[in-house]
């Protein structure tokens, strides 16, 4: 394995409060905006991006269906 390899069993958790989900989907969206294209940086970094900022809205989504149920 070359310095640039990472072990595919490896893997970890992150625990964000709503706050924070909110924040990280703000830095994500002004990254993906600002993101110097393909040949600065590598193409799969946007597609990655994309993949966290649709999970971030994913959070937020069940973020607000949790606390409607929790209102009514």
């Amino acid at each position: 394995m070359t310095n640039n390899e990472t072990p595919i069993e490896w893997e970890s958790q992150l625990h964000l409060d709503i706050r924070s989900v909110r924040a990280l989907t703000g830095v994500l969206e002004y990254f993906h905006k600002m993101w110097p294209g393909s040949p600065a940086r590598p193409a799969e970094e946007q597609e990655f991006v994309r993949e966290l900022l649709k999970c971030m809205n994913k959070l937020e989504l069940e973020y607000t269906f949790d606390c409607l149920e929790k209102k009514e």
